[in-house]
């Protein structure tokens, strides 16, 4: 038999060499395994876990709103897939995009009169809140589904306030294999699926910073997973969702409590339109006239006959609510919903099956007034010129407004003439009053603001005046 005699030197080199590699793969394995975890365990302001408070709140803003075609399915929480071909009151019309919802409106829209029918030709397919796709053969089958969905401005899970600018980039480590990749998320389907996939044993971590858009257009940069939170938490509940079952809410998509308290005091108002329990009550009121004050008095003139009640404008589950209250007229007195505003000229109220409809009409207000302040003698009641009360310099003069657009001021000595007009512009009721500079008539000689018209009260203030530092009221003797 033959041996191979290696030295003992030898030996000892090739012992030395092995633990030498070995020590140099642990190492090198340490560091790599160390990589790792140093770029997959992110702090907690980065990682995104199942079933944590802000995960859910994502998915709630990335699940598939099916609002937006509620005029075709009156269903929040499906989406028909386009094309789909309806039948409109009896016009067959192909809708391919979201903007033809429009087309059904309008025909909708041509009268308030007539019984609206929309009939959808099948088979369609349907898109549920969680982007899954169906196939539907007839009605019945669709309705099945639409019976899920909540109803008609009622809360849904989806939150639309709030919308991510993509792309959005994700790391993720899977702990269970010992496997980390990135990944890119494009669009609200793929993230409402990523996160739907999300396991216990998944670290997720959000690559800060991104974008979202809120409710008014505003871009917020997010910088961590709590901003995160906070952001939508702050927001979900603070736009008006629009699951109503008409298309958009395109004639007041930026109303406000503000804006609409300012629509219904620059002018008065007429019925157009009243139905109470779906039965139309329009021609019985058809002569009355609506005239909203600041005070929160309304007043309601039928052929000269004042009624008088109380009116408030506030929001409600992100809603705009103007609540009526007119003891002798319940067919008003509701907390009414706003449904529409168009082009400034007439509001659409609806309170569950009653509607009203409310049209603008400022040369009534013209008119009220000129015949109020013909009607009668008056006297300065109170008067504030930049702040400083001044209503006793014209104790004892009668005023009187002349038919012919004349005044005449007199205390039984002295004798002021002027001239007056009632001005309607930049939708704003004015009174303008010149004494040709007669002291002490010349302080009220200008144009003025009317913000309240009463039987025996008129009160004005200086239209250069953002406050009341300069206010004048006229009472009737």
């Amino acid at each position: 038999m033959n041996y191979i005699v290696i030295p003992v030197y030898l030996n000892n080199y090739i012992m030395h060499a092995r633990i030498f590699f070995l020590s140099l793969f642990l190492i090198v394995s340490m560091s790599c395994q160390n990589e790792i975890i140093d770029i997959i365990q992110p702090s907690n302001d980065e990682v995104l876990k199942a079933n944590t408070n802000v995960t859910k709140l994502i998915q709630r803003v990335v699940t598939k709103d099916g609002s937006k075609d509620n005029i075709i399915d009156h269903a929040n929480c499906i989406t028909i897939q386009l094309p789909v071909t309806v039948v409109v009151n009896g016009i067959e019309l192909i809708i391919k995009t979201e903007k033809d919802y429009e087309l059904i409106e309008s025909i909708f829209d041509e009268s308030d009169d007539d019984v609206d029918t929309l009939k959808i030709i099948f088979p369609i397919e349907i898109i549920l809140s969680n982007y899954t796709k169906i196939k539907v053969k007839n009605d019945d089958e669709l309705k099945k589904f639409t019976d899920e969905c909540n109803g008609e401005n009622e809360v849904d899970d989806d939150i639309e306030c709030v919308d991510f600018v993509y792309p959005i980039t994700l790391s993720i480590y899977d702990s269970a294999n010992q496997l980390a990749k990135t990944i890119s998320i494009g669009n609200d389907e793929q993230f409402y699926k990523f996160i739907d996939n999300i396991k216990d044993f998944n670290i997720v971590q959000i690559n800060f910073p991104i974008m979202v858009v809120l409710y008014d257009g505003t871009e917020k940069t997010i910088n961590n997973m709590n901003t995160l939170e906070n952001v939508i938490e702050d927001a979900k509940d603070i736009c008006d969702d629009d699951d109503d079952n008409d298309f958009d809410d395109d004639d007041c998509l930026d109303c406000t409590k503000e804006k609409i308290t300012a629509l219904l005091l620059s002018c008065s108002w007429i019925v157009d339109k009243v139905k109470i329990n779906g039965v139309d009550n329009t021609e019985q009121y058809e002569k009355y006239t609506f005239i909203f004050l600041e005070n929160g008095t309304v007043k309601v003139s039928d052929a000269g006959n004042y009624i008088y009640g109380t009116w408030l404008v506030y929001n409600s589950n992100n809603k705009i609510v103007i609540r009526i209250t007119i003891e002798n007229l319940p067919d008003f007195s509701f907390n009414w919903i706003l449904y529409e505003v168009e082009d400034n000229n007439e509001i659409d109220l609806r309170f569950e099956d009653n509607r009203l409809e409310f049209e603008k009409t400022c040369i009534n207000d013209k008119i009220e007034l000129v015949n109020i302040l013909n009607d009668g003698i008056w006297f300065i009641a109170y008067f504030k010129d930049k702040g400083e009360i001044k209503t006793s310099t014209y104790t004892n003069f009668k005023i009187d407004f002349k038919q012919d657009f004349t005044v005449t001021a007199t205390n039984g000595v002295d004798i002021v003439n002027g001239s007056w007009s009632v001005l309607y512009n930049s939708g704003k009721l004015k009174l303008e009053l010149d004494f040709n500079g007669v002291i002490p008539f010349d302080k009220i000689e200008k144009t003025w603001l009317v913000i309240g018209v009463f039987n025996n009260k008129i009160e004005i203030k200086d239209t250069e005046s953002n406050n009341d530092e300069s206010k004048l009221i006229f009472e009737k003797i």
